[in-house]
């Protein structure tokens, strides 16, 4: 599954060096950064890298150098001889030394074009860029980018290094999720690239330079451990343009400070006034204030809360005009309110609300849901402005003005932000006063230390807003009646959809097709049908690529929504271009466009929301308790509402996509992607009738489902699994273990040879193991282990197997020697074992069934284990 990313977030990555602790209290009794006016250190590498950035065809101002600033580490610099002005040239990088995604892959293209499209086909930037940081790494001094490589830092502290113990030092809930998450995501992005790499290096070493000896190679550049520095290197350092990053040089290395001209958020265009890529690729910077002789150059990096520097850039700004904190909205316990509210679809079924973020002058983003939300809140007690908003909220013309801009909703926000911030700073569960007094602790961790910077700006802010030092009360959750609207696509039967569907299928004409839809039954609604004998291995359905919903051919009626679909393609995110392509069709052309037999016959909102785990409560999910399974769901939920509010905060969104522009139906859209999205050039596609096709466990012999182009690029064509007589409903296997059926699609097989029951296993700091880092990493390594957090996929047939990775995990986790032995293997399987409840979830529907089948095998395969353990049959590894 591809990560929801926000579309229109600015990242422009220039990382600061992180050492902020010994002037943290500058930023509370100073509205800028501590100046600059030690004098700057040129280092030996520092004018090795100068020389090769001219070398390069770069250009610098000859009032510009680079140097090493106490507290900030290496940055750009004025030198003696004079200033720069504001728009004032700075540097130029030449195209030949800016590394893109695209043109990484080029340079292999000759060589090889199965390892350019690997490069293409990666989901992130980030990796793709570290693949060719690897590389010339390994290469070491023979690498033309050698003098760059060598000013590049070995560490930067974004949110995926910090421990679990650090992460919860931030209080909050999502930025601990969120570390987790991406830790897992580096992992799993290595070892898909690790083959990729090794060929990139012999490529190079047998092609590009053949005088570089493969024996030179530095294998340890081609460890999770460096690609992972690169990858946070490249993260925090290269900034998007025209929807890709460029990792450019010199261009990384300005630090940060905000003006002080008290500019209005901008959406990131201030950043761009002064970073021009050329059309020769070359890439332009100009001074965004003026900087007097003999003093850092800074860069105000664009309209970023804190949370964004911190995950990706690694450091907390001393001061930043522009960063917020998270409210905890008023409840709403006024039923005409709620109604607006929900009329308005500002709110959902389960009581969600879109989350408010507070400036430091209280205010939070107009022409927002968060700013709707808390002004329709605000007619509580004004029974002539509440009538005149009902009487209204039909007509989009009226409504805004009527419910949310109506006379004193200004003043009224105010007073609801201000009593908001006050419940929200009595929730955290230290105070300022503590975090204070905890900054002067010289035992610390540098990260756990930023973690309470962190979290004590934003008391700081939630503090002056409130006018008060405590609340009284907590906020607690809003409570919501069901929502009882339905899907006007629900007047037709299903049998009618199938009726349409196939019809419309028919008029494509595919050059082949042995499948009709229909009305399957059992639970899985509709599937496909054989409509001749099929056999094994031969095409049975190819789909034209014009008869495919994607980012590529998306085009709509509206203007303004087609203008979100072609900012999409340039910032390369094939999630939301799609998805804007999607939602506008189902939700504002519906009847009118083309793709309606199709669109209607897909699974609606109340239909997910009955059965698919994206829409489950908490408390629906309980019966996965002591599961990760749990987790991985709740995240996955966490990240779509985020991603939804991040989106509309760009006004563009909600005025062209108009009333479709709303939570349910972005869920719904994300759904919708997430679970039927088949993949093919790095992409994802909605594919009509083929992504109609049931799972199910296939004889021994068949095959996993598979969907590639043809040799001329104009049809998806998909080999049958297996065969099928003519009428039998066709089914693919989709490959993959049923906590993922669940997670993704809402489904297990009752039979299935590629399920496994997952177990999680990770050091913490607390771990005897975790004392000494370096021998740590070394440990990992050394036992094939490639991130501090495992996930073992247990089934018998592997059970010896990964039980004694497991205890070699478990040694190094514990400081042992060897592999752990009996007792120690007997505490970790049972303490894992101990974290699911005793009894088992009542089946009141088919999803309670689902986590049942998942938790049981989960604890079957836990106390298989144990027995292994206990007979003593770890044996010597």
């Amino acid at each position: 599954m591809k990560l929801l990313r926000p579309l229109f977030l600015i990242w422009f990555g220039l990382i600061p060096v992180g050492a902020f602790l010994d002037a943290v209290k500058s930023f509370f009794s100073s509205s800028s950064a501590p100046h600059s006016s030690l004098p700057p250190n040129q280092t030996p590498a520092l004018t090795d890298f100068l020389k090769w950035f001219v070398e390069m065809g770069g250009t610098i101002n000859p009032h510009v150098t680079l140097a090493s600033f106490e507290i900030f580490g290496n940055g750009l610099s004025t030198t003696s001889s004079g200033g720069v002005s504001e728009d004032e040239i700075i540097f130029k990088a030449s195209s030949n030394m800016i590394l893109t995604r695209p043109s990484i892959a080029k340079m292999y293209l000759p060589h090889s074009a199965e390892v350019a499209d690997a490069i293409i086909g990666v989901s992130d930037d980030n990796y793709a860029i570290a693949t060719q940081f690897v590389v010339e790494c390994a290469i070491g001094d023979k690498s033309k980018f050698a003098p760059y490589m060598k000013v590049l830092p070995k560490e930067v502290m974004n949110l995926e290094t910090f421990s679990d113990s650090e992460l919860a030092m931030l209080q909050s809930p999502a930025l601990f999720n969120k570390g987790k998450r991406e830790r897992e995501n580096t992992a799993k992005a290595y070892a898909a690239l690790e083959p990729v790499m090794r060929s990139m290096i012999s490529i190079y070493t047998t092609q590009v330079d053949p005088t570089v000896p493969p024996s030179s190679i530095n294998e340890s550049c081609v460890s999770l451990s460096s690609f992972s520095q690169y990858a946070s290197v490249i993260g925090s350092r290269a900034m998007v343009v025209q929807g890709l990053k460029h990792m450019t040089p010199m261009a990384d290395m300005a630090n940060y400070q905000p003006r002080d001209d008290k500019r209005a958020m901008e959406n990131g265009n201030s950043f761009l006034k002064y970073h021009i890529l050329g059309e020769d690729g070359s890439m332009t910077v100009k001074a965004d204030q003026n900087v007097p002789a003999n003093s850092q150059i800074f860069e105000d990096y664009g309209d970023n809360p804190n949370s964004l520097y911190l995950e990706a850039h690694g450091f907390v700004p001393f001061y930043n005009p522009f960063n917020c904190a998270d409210l905890k909205n008023p409840p709403v316990d006024d039923e005409e309110v709620m109604q607006i509210m929900k009329a308005l679809q500002i709110v959902d079924d389960d009581g969600w609300s879109p989350e408010a973020c507070a400036n430091q002058d209280g205010e939070i983003l107009p022409n927002t849901r968060s700013y709707a939300y808390y002004a329709v809140a605000g007619l509580k007690g004004r029974p002539e402005d509440l009538q005149y908003c009902k009487d209204n909220t039909g007509d989009r013309r009226t409504v805004g003005k009527a419910c949310i801009r109506w006379e004193g909703s200004v003043d009224a926000v105010k007073g609801l932000v201000k009593s908001a911030a006050a419940a929200t700073l009595a929730s955290y569960q230290t105070t300022i006063e503590d975090d204070l007094a905890l900054l002067e602790d010289k035992r610390l961790s540098q990260r756990a230390s930023m973690a309470v910077t962190y979290r004590l700006a934003l008391k700081q802010i939630l503090r002056s807003v409130s006018g008060a030092d405590a609340a009284d009360e907590v906020v607690t959750e809003i409570e919501t009646e069901p929502d009882t609207k339905t899907n006007a696509s629900n007047a037709v039967t299903l049998e009618e959809k199938v009726a349409n569907f196939n019809a419309f299928i028919e008029s494509l004409n595919f050059p082949t097709n042995h499948l009709v839809a229909y009305v399957a039954g059992d639970g899985m609604r509709v599937g496909t049908m054989a409509t001749q004998d099929i056999t094994i291995g031969t095409s049975y359905i190819d789909v034209p690529v014009t008869a495919v919903m994607s980012s590529e051919n998306a085009k709509t009626d509206s203007d303004d929504v087609n203008a979100l679909i072609d900012r999409g393609r340039d910032r390369n995110d094939d999630f939301h271009t799609l998805l804007f392509f999607l939602m506008h069709e189902r939700f504002n052309a519906k009847e009118g466009s083309f793709w309606w037999p199709y669109l209607a016959l897909l699974p609606t909102l109340d239909e997910y929301k009955a059965y698919h785990p994206t829409f489950m409560s908490e408390a629906k999910l309980s019966g996965l308790e002591g599961s990760g399974v749990k987790g991985r769901i709740v995240n996955n939920q966490r990240k779509a509402k985020q991603a939804f509010a991040s989106v509309s905060n760009d006004e563009s969104v909600p005025e062209a996509l108009g009333s479709a522009w709303t939570e349910d139906n972005y869920m719904w859209a994300t759904t919708i992607l997430d679970s039927r999205s088949i993949w093919w050039s790095g992409t994802r596609h909605l594919v009509p009738l083929l992504d109609l096709i049931n799972c199910q466990q296939l004889p021994k012999g068949s095959t996993v489902h598979a969907t590639r182009l043809d040799e001329d690029e104009k049809n998806a064509v998909t080999l049958a699994p297996w065969n099928f007589k003519k009428g039998e409903q066709v089914f693919e296997n989709y490959g993959q273990p049923s906590h993922i059926y669940f997670i993704y699609h809402g489904f297990v097989l009752e039979d299935n040879a590629h399920d496994c029951s997952l177990i999680e296993a990770a050091v913490v700091p607390e771990d005897p193991g975790a004392k000494d880092l370096e021998e740590l990493k070394s440990r990992l390594m050394g036992a094939g282990f490639r991130s501090y957090s495992v996930d073992f996929c247990v089934k018998d047939e592997n059970l010896e197997e990964e039980v004694k990775k497991m205890a070699k995990f478990v040694a190094i986790k514990g400081g042992l020697d060897g592999v752990a032995g009996r007792d120690a293997m007997m505490d970790f399987l049972s303490s894992i074992l101990s974290k699911y409840k005793g009894d088992k979830k009542e089946e009141v529907d088919y999803a309670d069934k689902c986590m049942n089948q998942i938790v049981d095998k989960e604890k079957e395969v836990i106390l298989k284990a144990l027995n292994f353990v206990k007979g003593g049959r770890l044996g010597e590894l």
